[in-house]
Formats: structure tokens, sequence, C-alpha cells
């Protein structure tokens, strides 16, 4: 075990100059959506909103990032990654701001729509951009990225989890504690543009002949199978993900430090099963370890909805995420791996619309679930989410590649 992570790391140092840059980007700005995420959704009940502002507040950004996917990506396309990437996270730094600096509903909705239009860059630039530096090396750049993208956000739940609690200890309101802490979340999201800035100077590929074919009416149906796919693990993961601060104040009946210190524990199973996905699918191929996973998840999805323990629930949620940040790494592998060159940011793209599409509806029923003591439903529903996502996989792709071997 030594040995692979040593061989791990080794591997590292080879990665292009850009995807190392990227990471640093990536450790910053998750810091900060890791803070959000702890703290946002205690923070408007806080004011006085309701949860089902709350879920119309969350629905927002994945409605916004799936109206802005296509001009997002017909934009990177024709400017490059570079400057599409310091755009991206320049005005998403910005608008988190916004969603906190005033307590003016009509402010925070502005700032969560703003944000949405522009985040859904961060998944569509990805995707080619790593492909594109990586080489050979696709399953370890996206390995690496998502062991830098959950390790960063788990250090910054664990920072959201503690700080309201470390603040109202030393006589700061309630209120404050929790705007303070994700007011300089806003900023450490700006401060991770500075290293893009460093990036090489890339020229986009054949800007001239970009066209909006792909992504319509010449979408491939490849394209089409995994966007379908994608709606559905994005609702699965909203019904948890959004909410499972919730869960641990209102459900498990616990603290939001509890909260933070699962998203801290919870790096080292993501962490392991990241570092061992490569390995895996040389040696079994992607999707009989994409399919696996989902299984899983959809196990773990059930108990966190079943049980009123916050250690079991925790737990659970920490095997759910994990799983599915498996299969996710892989996935994404996968998809970019067998479209063409052409398509390659429409998939992107594509992707990410309809993930966000399942965020969206998620939220906002979510929101209504939460006003009235749902918890087991969203529990259930994320499990029957990931359960059609892991038959859709095996019917559009699975049964194929396993008849083939």
């Amino acid at each position: 075990m030594l040995q692979r992570f040593l061989n791990f790391l080794h591997d590292i140092k080879g990665l292009n100059r850009n995807i190392k840059i990227y990471l640093l980007t990536t450790a910053l700005i998750n810091l900060g959506f890791g803070v959000f995420q702890s703290d946002f959704n205690l923070y408007i009940l806080t004011l006085g909103l309701t949860p089902e502002f709350l879920g119309v507040v969350l629905s927002l950004m994945p409605f916004a990032q799936a109206l802005a996917a296509i001009p997002i990506g017909y934009l990177a396309e024709k400017i490059g990654y570079k400057r599409s990437i310091i755009m991206v996270n320049l005005v998403v730094g910005l608008a988190y701001l916004m969603r906190v600096i005033s307590p003016a509903p009509w402010v925070i909705l502005a700032g969560s729509f703003l944000a949405g239009v522009m985040a859904c860059g961060y998944f569509i630039i990805q995707l080619p951009f790593l492909s594109h530096y990586s080489g050979k090396n696709e399953n370890l750049a996206f390995t690496v990225t998502s062991i830098v993208f959950y390790t960063a956000n788990s250090i910054g739940a664990l920072v959201g989890g503690y700080l309201p609690k470390l603040l109202t200890d030393r006589a700061v309101e309630n209120l404050v504690s929790l705007r303070l802490p994700l007011i300089g979340s806003g900023l450490i999201i700006i401060a991770g543009t500075i290293p893009l800035f460093f990036l090489n100077r890339d020229q986009p590929e054949n800007s001239t002949h970009v066209s909006l074919s792909p992504y319509l009416k010449g979408i491939d149906g490849t394209t089409v199978k995994f966007a379908l796919v994608e709606m559905f693990i994005g609702t699965g993961f909203a019904f948890l993900l959004f909410f499972m601060n919730l869960f641990f104040v209102y459900h498990y009946h616990s603290n939001l430090e509890a909260f933070g210190l699962m998203n801290a524990v919870m790096i080292l199973p993501m962490m392991a099963f990241l570092m061992i996905g490569p390995s895996l699918a040389k040696r079994y191929n992607n999707l009989p370890i994409i399919m696996a996973s989902r299984f899983l998840s959809v196990f773990f999805a059930i108990i966190v909805g079943l049980t009123t323990n916050a250690l079991i629930g925790g737990s659970a949620f920490i095997f759910f995420r994990s799983f599915l940040s498996l299969s996710q790494t892989l996935w994404f592998a996968y998809a970019v791996s067998i479209a063409t060159k052409r398509s390659r940011m429409a998939t992107s793209a594509w992707l990410e619309i309809t993930f966000q599409i399942g965020l969206g509806a998620a939220a906002l029923l979510g929101g209504r679930l939460v006003a009235n003591d749902g918890y087991l439903a969203l529990g259930l529903l994320s499990a029957a989410s990931m359960a059609v996502s892991l038959v859709l996989t095996y019917l559009f792709f699975g049964r194929k590649s396993i008849t083939a071997n």
C-alpha cells in the first residue's frame, strides 16, 4: 500500500505544468465552497427566511448553470481555456460575496443566479482542459483533481463547522458568526483566480470553425445517453449534499461542529478510494467499477435517511460520497475518452446541464421536504435516483461492454 502511494506521488510529478497550476486554484476555491457548504443554509434560516425560500435559492444556481452551459462552452472554445477559467472564477467569487453581503432576499437571489451562470464553466472547461493537457494520463489527472477538490472542500466544511461556534463563544452575534466566515470564503474563492494568470497561454483550436452544431441539432447520440444518466446522478447527489448540515442539526439532533468533523474524516476514505481508482480501472475497466460504486451509493443513501443517529448517518454519508466520487471521477474520464474530439466540449456541457437540472429539481423539492421534516424522504429519493442512474448506465454502456468482454 505504501509503495502504491509512493508510485502515485511519483506519477503526479509527471503531470503537465498547467494541470499542477489548476490544482492550486482547485484547492483555494473549494476551501471557500466548503465553508459555504457548512454555513450557508443555516445563515439563510437564521435571517428568518423560510426553508422553501432556501430551496429556491439553492435551485437558482443549478438552473442558471443549466441555462448558461452551452453559451459558456461555446465561449470557451472561442477564447481558450486560460481566459475562460479566469473570467469564470473571478465572477463566481464576486457572486458568492453578493449572496452574503446583504440580508436582502433579492440580493441573495441575484448573487445565486449570477454564481450559477458562471459556475458551470468550472465543469465544462475542466473536462476538456484536463484531457488536453494530460495526454495518456487522463485517469490520473482526473483522480488527482478529484482528490484536491474533495480534500479542500472537506477542510473548508470543517472550518465552517467550527468557526461560528468559536465566534459566538466570543460574544459575536449568531447571525454575524455565520456571515463572517462566509464573507471570508468568498474572498478565498476570488484569490483562487491568482494562480490562473500563470497558466501557459493557449490558443483556441480552430476557433473560426466553432459552431453550436455538436451542442444542439448535431448532438451526438452518446452525449445524450451520458446526459440522461447525469441528471439522475444530480438529483441523487443533491437530496443529501444540499441538506446534510440540516440533517445533523434538525434530524440527528447534533450540531454544526459534528457536521464539520464528519467532513474532515471524509477525506481519508475519499483519498483512498480515489487513489486506487486508476489501478482498479486498469484491471477491470472503468464501467464495472462505476456500476459497483453506484450500487453501493444506493445502499448508503437509504441509511442516511433511515437513521436518526449522527454517527451512523454521518458514516453512511461518508461512504455515499466516497463511492460517488470514485464513480464520477472514472465516469468523466470514460466520457471524454469515448467522445469524439469535436464533441468533447459539447459532451462536457450537456453533462453539466442535466446534472444541474437534477440539482435544481432536488433543491426545490428538498426545501419543501425540510419544511415538513421530511428527512427520511430525502434519503429514499436520493437512493431511488442513484438506482435509476445505475440501471441506465448498464443499459446504455455496461451491457454492451460486458458482452464484448
